[in-house]
């Protein structure tokens, strides 16, 4: 049985989600595509056993602003074991990563093994993400910092690319991790048949990642390590010194060590309102409700109100969602453009629309 920390990211404003996700309630914290949250779905996906493997107490990495959230979360599911770190102000996955590992070696020894895993993806189901991480396991143990690579369904051009090396174990060696490409770039992509899409899941020994921190981002390392505290506190004054980089570029990029395996699992980011529509099951007119909903002769949309009553008469192919305080209404192919609507929001809008 192989021992595994989980270390759960709960960083990230879900913007594109608004106006359902907001600073102080995130898109991890709502109940998206079933009656529990995408953070709870988490927890439980990396708790227990299964496949060889077995998952230790998670740790917990997320902002101060969401600490209450994040306990009720972990109550809801009735977990009470868990250690917790709250980041006075974001930095983005590599000082995350750093965090992570120095819990877990803590915890479990110099070469405990993590499973850095975002807090805001839908993965299903549980069994295939648990072959999936027990087939990279190995590598992992071997001291490769493996991450997973979604195969890819469709040209793409919202996703980093990871194009595949030399056959290694149930993975392949990283040749190279390439950006978000544009249309053409994605479809030749899709035809090459050895990209695959980049879900910033990573599975690492506690050591490797951070002497990889150190050769190379020795600046994040120092830190983290002056800001840790003992109860999961950290230093603001000492965390704010910490450079604000993504795993990928602070380490993977410049690693010998990096490997990646195929998932096995369905897969979406969840990351705007026709990516959450494409996840869920249409009635028979193409629609997805969710709330109290009114509707006639609606084609093609999904309606959400939360809180509030929400009709509507007659449209096709648009996204509602209604809150308390505010409503969004696009047309489906726009609706991913919600941020110019949180630009003028940020400039005019009252703080508690964010």
């Amino acid at each position: 049985m192989i021992h595994i920390r989980p270390a759960i990211l709960c960083g990230g404003a879900g913007e594109r989600l608004w106006p359902l996700s907001r600073k102080d309630r995130p898109k991890p914290f709502h109940r998206l595509l079933s009656d529990r949250t995408l953070f709870e779905d988490t927890l439980l996906r990396c708790a227990g056993q299964g496949e060889g493997i077995s998952f230790s107490a998670p740790l917990i990495i997320a902002g101060e602003a969401i600490e209450t959230p994040v306990r009720a979360g972990l109550k809801s599911v009735g977990i009470t074991a868990a250690d917790m770190a709250f980041e006075p102000m974001g930095r983005n996955t590599a000082p995350a990563a750093a965090i992570a590992a120095l819990l877990a070696q803590k915890q479990d020894g110099p070469e405990a093994l993590v499973l850095l895993v975002p807090s805001d993806h839908h993965i299903a189901p549980v069994s295939k993400f648990r072959e999936t991480i027990a087939a990279a396991a190995p590598l992992a143990t071997e001291g490769k910092i493996v991450v997973f690579g979604i195969p890819p369904t469709r040209p793409e051009t919202g996703y980093g690319y990871i194009r595949q090396g030399a056959p290694l174990g149930e993975g392949y060696t990283v040749a190279a991790f390439e950006e978000k490409p544009d249309e053409v770039t994605a479809k030749a992509y899709l035809e090459s048949g050895d990209r695959l899409w980049n879900a910033g899941l990573f599975l690492f020994r506690a050591d490797i990642l951070l002497a990889e921190l150190a050769r190379f981002e020795p600046e994040i390392l120092s830190a983290v390590k002056e800001s840790l505290g003992t109860d999961g506190r950290i230093d603001a004054a000492a965390f704010s010194l910490s450079p604000s980089l993504p795993l990928d570029i602070a380490v993977m990029e410049r690693t010998a060590h990096a490997a990646v395996v195929p998932t096995r699992f369905v897969w979406s980011d969840v990351g705007n309102w026709p990516s959450l529509a494409d996840a869920l099951e249409a009635d028979i007119d193409g629609n997805i409700f969710t709330g109290d909903i009114e509707a006639i002769d609606c084609k093609n949309s999904y309606l959400r109100g939360e809180g509030v009553t929400l009709t509507a008469l007659g449209v096709d192919d648009l996204i509602v969602v209604a809150t308390g305080d505010a409503v969004f209404v696009a047309p489906r192919s726009r609706a991913h453009d919600v941020k110019k609507i949180l630009a003028e929001l940020k400039a005019k809008g009252p703080p508690s629309l964010l």
